[in-house]
């Protein structure tokens, strides 16, 4: 008759992993469900020092990376194909943009004449 208690137990622990696994699923179908288990995840976070070492330093690689701010580009560099036209005192007067690949050159979008044929600019010729 032990092996009665030994399958009601077996049992037990079958239902019980069963419900455990419903109600968790519950839990986890509702709004705002998610938030919670970020605040489980950094606590686990510690054991994958331990057991994993390359995955945290890799995590704490992707945490730095994130928080870094892109660097801010000087006066100087300006995107290619922007000209800035100055006057006689230095202070710019028109923004030139440059298409490339128009007439197998660079020509201005302002329609400029480079010795192209007539025709509406941005078009290939």
């Amino acid at each position: 008759m032990e092996w009665f208690w030994t399958i009601l137990v077996m049992l037990g622990m079958v239902a019980a992993a069963i419900t455990g696994i419903v109600l968790f699923q519950r839990f986890m179908s509702r709004p705002g469900a998610h938030e919670d288990m970020a605040t489980m995840g950094g606590a686990l976070s510690g054991l994958d020092e331990v057991f994993n070492p390359h995955a945290a330093n890799a995590r704490l690689e992707r945490e730095e990376q994130s928080r870094q701010r892109a660097p801010i580009p000087s006066p100087g560099d300006l995107p290619k194909g922007v000209i800035f036209e100055m006057d006689d005192d230095g202070v710019p007067t028109k923004v030139v943009l440059r298409v490339s690949g128009l007439c197998g050159d660079t020509q201005p979008v302002d329609g400029h004449k480079c010795g192209c044929p007539p025709g509406p600019v941005g078009t290939q010729r």
